[in-house]
């Protein structure tokens, strides 16, 4: 008990890698308060799944797939993840965490919002096209000089998805109707 190494009959350590209750008996009345690292194992503990992570990662660059299958998202996920555990237990770098996480959050909304910004403008684009191209077409229908050579933009309207509506063709439920 010197060294902190407990045997035990049943073996069950030695066969699952559970200590048994016997072990665990055998500890507490020798006054041992934490289960020595040797009886603990890694599958166990917090960092497994940073070990697993780092095993798929290291056969993925050696055959040349890095992050192939899961992707950009989880791979971030993977280093926050691990980061966090590195330093949740010292107050200062929690606090460090924390006002990186809320100065990133704010660049991340100020980049989406000028992407949404973006996109508005070029949809408002887009509309005022479309509703000058059905201003000219009305204004030569209206004169009567329209010519054959021109080619009519034909917009298709946009469709509504609601509820007890097939999403499928229109042509196909047509045909369906017909025979």
């Amino acid at each position: 008990m010197e060294d902190s190494t407990v045997t035990c009959t049943c073996k069950n350590f030695e066969e699952s890698g559970w200590l048994c209750f016997h072990c665990l008996r055998i500890l507490h009345l020798h006054s041992i308060n934490k289960i020595p690292d040797r009886y603990i194992t890694t599958r166990w503990t917090r960092y497994a799944k940073k070990q697993i992570w780092e095993r798929v990662d290291t056969i993925k660059r050696e055959k040349g797939e890095i992050n192939n299958f899961t992707g950009w998202r989880l791979h971030m996920i993977r280093r926050y993840y691990n980061l966090i555990l590195k330093g949740h237990k010292i107050a200062k770098a929690r606090k460090f965490i924390e006002e990186k996480f809320k100065m990133d959050n704010k660049a991340v909304d100020e980049i989406i919002k000028k992407e949404e910004e973006r996109k508005a403008k070029e949809e408002a684009a887009k509309i005022a096209e479309q509703e000058k191209a059905k201003a000219e077409a009305q204004r030569e229908t209206q004169d009567g000089e329209s010519t054959n050579s021109e080619i009519t933009i034909v917009l298709d309207p946009d469709r509504a998805n609601t509820k007890g509506k097939s999403k499928k063709r229109i042509y196909f439920n047509i045909f369906k109707q017909i025979y």
